[in-house]
Parts: structure tokens; sequence; C-alpha cells
């Protein structure tokens, strides 16, 4: 096996259990238990642990090596923050080529989005609801804004997972927001009304988060 691949298995394999929550705020990352357990070298196991510090998922304390970061509370409002506004631009730039077949996936999803909720099931939320608004822009023609958007989208799950406390207690609204958000695609006047929407959309998470830590 190439040296590249495996450091990418190391990476993948942490990193999976970093956002699924696998691994908890503070845990320590034993590079030699790692490398028994994914049956690797310590320098691919390294390399990971590197890139993963680089993405702010992993800091590198003295004395005590590598440990899962801890979430730093105004991170969180900063990403839900950058999203109310790029993502807003972003579905104004897709919006004229989101065709019927595309309104009815963002219907489906966001019956799963509903499902999972009554099921008690967070981690499929979360998942979801990443999904459809990434669908929301997924004809966007700048691929960069896109990149953008899916990493802040990468690092509010991973804030969610690894602190409960953040996660959305106006679910069902959102979930009822949802459904306006996919009216308003299937309209072809309303690109304005779509960006304030989808920005409110995440200043009222902002407020919901903020009256948990007040």
């Amino acid at each position: 096996m190439k040296k590249d691949s495996k450091q990418e298995i190391a990476y993948q394999v942490i990193r999976s259990r970093i956002t699924e929550g696998i691994y908890v705020q503070g845990q320590r990352l034993v590079i030699d238990t790692l490398g028994k357990e994914l049956n690797l070298s310590a320098i691919p196991i390294r390399e990971a642990i590197r890139r993963l510090e680089a993405e702010g998922l992993v800091t590198i304390k003295a004395y005590s090596g590598a440990v899962v970061s801890f979430i730093d509370e105004n991170e969180y409002f900063e990403v839900l923050s950058t999203l109310a506004v790029l993502e807003g631009y972003a579905v104004t730039l897709s919006k004229s080529t989101i065709n019927e077949e595309q309104i009815k996936k963002l219907q489906e999803i966001n019956f799963l989005i509903k499902e999972a909720l009554q099921k008690f099931d967070f981690n499929g939320y979360i998942k979801l609801n990443k999904e459809f608004h990434l669908y929301t822009i997924k004809n966007c023609p700048n691929k960069s804004l896109f990149n953008l958007i899916e990493q802040m989208w990468e690092k509010l799950d991973t804030i969610r997972r690894l602190k409960p406390m953040y996660f959305p207690s106006r679910a069902i609204e959102a979930i009822s927001e949802h459904e306006t958000i996919v009216s308003l695609l299937a309209r072809t006047d309303s690109e304005l009304e779509i960006e304030q929407f989808i920005r409110q959309h995440h200043i009222s998470a902002i407020n919901d988060s903020e009256k948990k830590t007040n």
C-alpha cells in the first residue's frame, strides 16, 4: 500500500470518529494504539493527525500529545453567520437551473429529516439536514463558493455532534422552513426572496442557540 493511501485511511477513520462523536472533546489520540488498531505504522498516523490539526479538529498539547479539540462557542456562531450570507447567495446562483426532479428530491430529503427527528435519530437528522442544504446549491456555477459552503457545513455538523447543546431545539420549525425553501425554489420570480429567507433561516438558528448559552 502506498504511503499516501495509508495516510488517507488513517485520516478518514480518525476524522469520521471525531465528526460522528465516537471520539469526544479532550480525548487523547494515542498514536501507538491507533497504529495497532488500523495496522499502520506511526508515520501515516502522525501525518493524518497533522491534517486534522490544520482543520481544527485536533489540538497538539505539550506532554499529552494529540487530543480532540474543544469547541469554541464563538466559532459555532461564526459558521452559522457565514452560511447565512454565502448560502443565500449560492442558492440565487443555482436557482435558474433547478428542475422538477430536484424539487422532488428536496421534498424527499425533508421528509426523511422529519422521520429522523420523530425517531430521535439526531445524527441522522444532522446528516440529512446538511444534505438538504447542499442539494439546494448542487448546481452552483461557482465551485469555489460551493466548496467553501460544504466546508462550513462539515464544521457545523462536527460542532453539533461534539456538543449536543448546539443541536437545534427549533428542529420542527426548521423542517417547516425547508418546505418554504422548496416552494420558493419552484417559483421563477423569487431570487431576492429566497436569499433573504435562507439568511433568516440561519439567523434563527443563531438566535435559538444564543438563548441556550445566556
